[in-house]
């Protein structure tokens, strides 16, 4: 199978949307924790301002698109930065 910018995009695109799903499903299921685990990623910044998680169908539907679509639009760059410096290297 030949690697292309779209295999890869697509790729991306589908991994992010699975994770996002898996996270949304935790963070409904474990609220308390996944703010604690936020916390802890944000270096223990207090998050507390921001009220809590709000994760209705709205929520995880926009941010979910709007990260898939990012994820995609990576996934292309770095296929064509792959490519452009695989011609060099020739």
């Amino acid at each position: 199978m030949k690697l292309t910018k779209n295999k890869l995009a697509s790729a991306f695109a589908l991994a992010t949307a699975v994770l996002w799903t898996l996270c949304s499903a935790f963070v409904t299921i474990f609220p308390d924790f996944s703010y604690k685990v936020t916390k802890w990623w944000l270096h223990g910044m207090n998050i507390d301002v921001l009220g809590d998680f709000n994760l209705g169908w709205s929520n995880f539907l926009w941010g979910g698109l709007t990260l898939v679509v990012s994820f995609w639009v990576i996934g292309y760059v770095l296929g064509w930065s792959l490519e452009i410096f695989s011609r060099r290297g020739k």
